[in-house]
């Protein structure tokens, strides 16, 4: 296994603050955070992760209908097309960039860049997972599981597993009381 390039925090820093100073206008209030290992207060670090809720707008769509469209992703592609951002291959090899993640590299440093769009009903269990670690990450998904629930890392909060119940997270702390986990600082976590 080849180990994975790290950053200094302090470089990785100024990635994600020039990102987010570009995309915050651009997202929901207060829905906009540095999630991944910077938010764990790692010192090296393997990447910038933003996690996100995207402003969207409407345009006409024939003589009636109208169709939304997501504003952070105009931007997004504006620093693809001015080279600010490049387009990253995923550990296969493939492109990962649809409209929830996108995997790309921060062209003047170097730094891996992974782009989160979610929406406010997801946020909570988002930034759960986004956050991590995968210790962390699993730790939840196990605990949930022996109690019957399942973690929804892409959804809004906890199903059951025989889909009878579903249980929708109301804060970051929430999505550990649910399961009887003590809540853990997002430094503390692995």
């Amino acid at each position: 296994m080849i180990d994975k390039i790290k950053f200094h925090r302090a470089a990785a820093i100024a990635v994600a603050k020039d990102l987010c100073d570009a995309l915050s206008p651009l997202c929901e209030p207060d829905r906009l955070i540095v999630a991944g290992s910077l938010r764990r207060r790692k010192q090296m670090v393997g990447d910038v992760e933003i996690l996100y809720v995207p402003k969207t707008d409407t345009h006409p769509d024939g003589l009636f209908d109208s169709k939304a469209f997501d504003l952070t992703d105009l931007l997004i592609d504006k620093l693809l097309h001015y080279g600010l951002l490049k387009k990253r291959p995923n550990s296969a090899g493939y492109f990962t960039w649809g409209p929830k993640n996108k995997l790309a590299i921060h062209s003047a440093s170097g730094i891996p860049v992974d782009l989160f769009a979610t929406t406010e009903a997801c946020w909570w269990n988002s930034l759960v997972c986004r956050t991590g670690g995968k210790e962390n990450n699993l730790l939840i998904t196990t605990t949930a599981n022996r109690q019957g629930w399942s973690f929804e890392a892409y959804g809004s909060g906890f199903m059951k597993l025989d889909k009878s119940d579903h249980y929708q997270t109301k804060s970051e702390r929430d999505v550990y009381d649910f399961i009887g986990l003590p809540y853990l600082d997002p430094s503390l976590r692995k």
